[in-house]
């Protein structure tokens, strides 16, 4: 090694793209807004996509339309998927990923090893294990590739107060996820000073909400243009 081959810690920042996890309550709208970040594909978990109707994002279903409950053929189809985008020259073409949602992603492994083993707390490890080690720590590892990781919502108890985050089964995962990322943007609408009431991602956690912008770029709300915050978050 030389003293040459540092590099400003900017640069390597810059390099990663932005990793967001994204959450709020069904029907507030998190899909669409993947229209708003450059050049992206979207990885479809669930059916239900009308809120895209008229849309062209590029769009992998990882359920099988013709069989949505079959496991073994979702589970093949979001290997399939992630093989594509961490190892094809395609996948160069695209700059986010959206997932929508990580937290169905995460009931399809599950429902798949729990066919595979008896023992339900080896399906809850093999679920732990292959979302950290082969989609998360890859995806966030990932350079020039921003993320758009949609959760569903949930509430915790924390020392007696409840508090909404984005959902994982099992309790691995609810700590190991949201630890990996950068941006924790909860959606929903707020009444927010001097502007009024409208959709808008909260960036700072509050009392009854986890967020987290590990950029410091973030006001506390922003509008939910992805485009916007990640150039926000590059500075």
């Amino acid at each position: 090694m030389n003293a040459r081959d540092l590099q400003p810690s900017g640069n390597l920042a810059k390099k990663f793209g932005v990793k967001s996890i994204v959450y709020g309550k069904a029907g507030i709208g998190k899909t669409p807004i993947i229209q708003t970040a450059p050049r992206p594909v979207l990885l479809a978990a669930e059916p239900g996509l009308l809120s895209m109707k008229g849309t062209n994002v590029p769009t992998w279903e990882c359920y099988d339309a013709n069989s949505p409950t079959d496991v073994k053929k979702s589970y093949n189809r979001v290997i399939e998927f992630f093989d594509w985008f961490f190892r094809s020259n395609e996948s160069k073409n695209f700059d986010t990923l959206g997932v929508d949602s990580l937290s169905q992603v995460c009931e399809i492994i599950l429902r798949y090893e729990l066919g595979r083993n008896k023992d339900g707390r080896k399906a809850y490890g093999e679920l732990s294990r292959f979302i950290m080690e082969s989609i998360c720590e890859p995806l966030y590892y990932m350079p020039n590739k921003h993320l758009y990781l949609i959760c569903k919502q949930a509430v915790n108890d924390e020392n007696g107060q409840v508090v909404k985050c984005p959902y994982f089964p099992g309790q691995d995962l609810n700590v190991k996820i949201p630890h990996l990322f950068d941006e924790i943007l909860h959606l929903d609408e707020y009444n927010i000073p001097g502007v009024g009431k409208q959709i808008a991602f909260r960036c700072k956690p509050s009392f009854d909400t986890k967020a987290r912008d590990r950029s410091g770029m973030l006001n506390e709300f922003e509008p939910p243009n992805l485009g916007n915050i990640f150039a926000k978050c590059s500075q």
